[in-house]
């Protein structure tokens, strides 16, 4: 694992002292680093806990029903990523009316949208077999639209309560997201310690828990900020005026179809590997994402202050900052695809501590999850670079191709080719590949003001 304190410390010395900028970022990290070492303790005590109450395959048609809801995350039509952009960019400017107006009509929309979506998932679920979608026998299909209606019921009201995140993403400020990661592990945490001493093994009782604990942090966070440090933003009927969704929308737009394309290239893997080799298979591949992931979130924090950092330096003309910075984000990423590997060494001890014989995970798999994170968060630093400054066509065009490969690449090299599970990551780490290779030509384009036609829009 890595050293997080000496970590920090080669951080820090990769940010120019005194720049404003800077400053924001490096206390993010900071902080996030806390809430974040936090998080990753109690999410791994969160695994065997959660293994001992319900058995593998249940275990499994949780993580695939929860991950059932990333198919509707596009329902946003782009509006959060569009705020996030201008609400930085309104902010850079000064224009704080703006910053009203954004704001509560986003609310508006979404809180529309959500009620929309709920209300028509409510009928059409009684019409649904889950027992077929989720390929298992063990749970009731009763049961089972229950624990789908808790599901994507708290995915309703998530998709309005959000929109904080957003906000303070957007101010550069995703330390209080990590907290909020943390807090929610807390609560996780406790709640299965309650369920083991006092039930066996429901699915439906930890699945209903689990979708209302976010609710719960989000709507904290809305109503503490709303009336702090972002009072004067707090959303009022006065402030719903829908011509502003046009600002919003021109960049919306595109994170909608980007945000689509990427909920199918993410979110097959488990539905592949289910009809395939059966739920039971999703567990072992979603451990490992589990392990090897903790690189890259640990990574991320590092990079997420980057996309709306970049923003603001666009809009004031700051391309030297933006230079800098990319090249310092490169020179940590090669920190973190050394403490990866090392990771993949200590992987079979590491599963055999932390899970004994409850799952089984190969070598293989771990390799190729290792391949991937390392092309994964290489393809971030270009990624967020890109939404910062909002020229987002070659990006919609590659995740898109993306997507046409990614699926019958996938049971090519899973089952032709016999690769099993492994070859489901392989597939993706190709598309992330080619993603990474065509962001970087795009970004040099960009920064070196020689983006023309495709390249600039």
């Amino acid at each position: 694992m890595l050293n997080i304190s000496g970590l920090i410390d080669n951080i820090k010395k990769y940010f120019v002292k005194g720049h404003s900028r800077d400053k924001l970022i490096k206390k993010n990290i900071l902080f996030s680093y806390v809430y974040k070492a936090l998080d990753i303790c109690l999410g791994f005590l969160l695994v065997p806990l959660v293994l001992s109450y319900l058995n593998e395959e249940q275990y499994g048609v949780w993580l695939l029903l929860f991950s059932l809801t990333g198919y509707f995350s596009f329902m946003d039509v782009g509006l959060s990523h569009g705020l996030r952009n201008k609400f930085a960019e309104a902010k850079a400017k000064d224009e704080v009316e703006k910053l009203r107006y954004y704001v509560s009509t986003t609310y508006a929309l979404l809180a529309i949208i959500g009620s929309v979506f709920f209300i028509v998932f409510f009928i059409v679920n009684s019409f649904v077999n889950w027992e077929r979608i989720l390929n298992t026998k063990i749970i009731l299909n009763d049961d089972l639209a229950t624990l789908s209606l808790f599901v994507f019921g708290a995915f309703s009201l998530q998709f309005v309560f959000k929109i904080i995140l957003t906000i303070l993403t957007a101010d550069q400020r995703p330390s209080i997201i990590n907290l909020q990661g943390f807090l929610i592990k807390c609560l996780q945490v406790a709640t299965i310690l309650v369920l083991i001493k006092f039930t066996e093994g429901s699915l439906l009782m930890l699945g209903a828990a689990f979708s209302m604990i976010p609710i719960v942090s989000l709507i904290g966070l809305t109503i503490y900020y709303f009336n702090k440090d972002y009072k004067y933003i707090r959303p009022k009927m006065a402030y719903i005026d829908f011509s502003y969704l046009k600002d919003i929308m021109n960049v919306g737009i595109k994170f909608f179809f980007i945000t689509v394309a990427a909920i199918v290239l993410f979110s097959t893997d488990n539905l592949i590997i289910t009809q395939l080799y059966g739920p039971e298979q999703v567990t072992p591949y979603q451990i490992a994402n589990k392990y090897f992931g903790m690189s890259l979130m640990l990574f991320a924090i590092i990079v997420q202050p980057l996309w709306s950092a970049v923003t603001d330096a666009f809009h004031k003309d700051d391309f030297d900052w933006i230079k800098n910075t990319m090249k310092k984000m490169t020179k940590i990423w090669l920190l973190f695809s050394a403490g990866t590997l090392f990771m993949l060494i200590i992987s079979p001890y590491f599963f055999k501590i932390w899970l004994g014989d409850k799952v089984h995970i190969s070598l293989t798999l771990s390799f190729f999850w290792f391949v991937f994170i390392v092309i994964q968060s290489y393809n971030m630093i270009y990624t967020y670079f890109i939404n910062g400054v909002g020229k987002l066509k070659v990006q919609l065009y590659i995740t898109l191709f993306s997507i046409l490969f990614n699926i019958p690449a996938s049971i090519f090299l899973a089952k032709t080719l016999n690769m099993g599970v492994s070859g489901v990551i392989m597939a993706t780490t190709i598309s992330m590949l080619l993603s990474a290779v065509v962001k970087t030509i795009q970004y040099n384009k960009i920064i070196n003001l020689r983006a023309h036609g495709v390249w600039n829009k």
